[in-house]
């Protein structure tokens, strides 16, 4: 079994609802969604997000690790729950789609410091629960394309793009021609309008769990932040 520490809105959040309807799938749910995307045909359009539909819309905090047998699905999920309610959550003022190799993603507007330091804070804490990389798994890595900083990453926290390697994104589609790219950014724009750059509050995040190799992943269980409280003004 494989696990991640993703951030998601909730369900009924209108971009999670959006993200949805593009990706095809509700990974609360699992459910299939259909919903017509003006600008792409439906074979296209399942080939563009056949990727990210299997993930599900999210934001790496933790990338997927095979949970170490020391350890039940049970005690991450208590222990994630702890943690969480230790946290105050965080507002990206706004996001926006940008290609990001090659591919296209949400992103915040401006880089956001305390973001990264809350997902260094998710990549070190629950490392233990995590199952050390193999020589094979390094080896299916496609290491070559990583630079010095990024291999000793993969060899030591079991994802190359993290501490300060990591950029919060949001995945919305596999790989792009360079010649679709731009009719692409703009169905993507057209689907998701003004919700594409607006604020983006990060109040939890999910447990999610691959049940066998090359599964969907999907929600297990979504664990609360502690709600920001109001400064008193004199």
């Amino acid at each position: 079994m494989r696990c991640a520490i993703y951030f998601i809105p909730p369900a009924d959040d209108p971009l999670q609802i959006a993200a949805a309807q593009w990706l095809r799938r509700d990974p609360y749910t699992g459910a299939r969604v259909s919903w017509p995307v003006e600008g792409l045909v439906e074979t296209d359009h399942a080939f563009l997000t056949a990727v990210p539909r299997r993930f599900g819309f999210h934001g790496t905090l933790k990338a997927p690790f095979r949970l170490s047998p020391d350890y039940e699905i049970g005690e991450l999920q208590s222990a994630l729950d702890r943690f969480c309610r230790r946290i105050p959550s965080v507002t990206i003022p706004a996001m926006r789609i940008v290609p990001i190799q090659n591919a296209f993603a949400l992103v915040p507007e401006v880089p956001l410091p305390e973001l990264n330091d809350l997902a260094a804070d998710f990549v070190t804490a629950f490392d233990i629960y995590r199952s050390p990389m193999t020589d094979l798994d390094l080896a299916r890595g496609d290491i070559g394309r990583f630079n010095g900083q990024q291999f000793d990453n993969l060899r030591n926290w079991g994802h190359p793009n993290v501490f300060d390697q990591f950029r919060f994104h949001m995945t919305l589609t596999g790989p792009i021609d360079e010649m679709e790219r731009d009719h692409v950014a703009l169905v993507l724009r057209r689907h998701f309008g003004d919700l594409a750059n607006a604020p983006l509050h990060i109040g939890q995040v999910a447990l999610f769990v691959e049940p066998e190799p090359n599964a969907p992943f999907f929600v297990h269980s979504c664990h609360q932040f502690t709600p920001q409280r109001r400064r008193k003004i004199a």
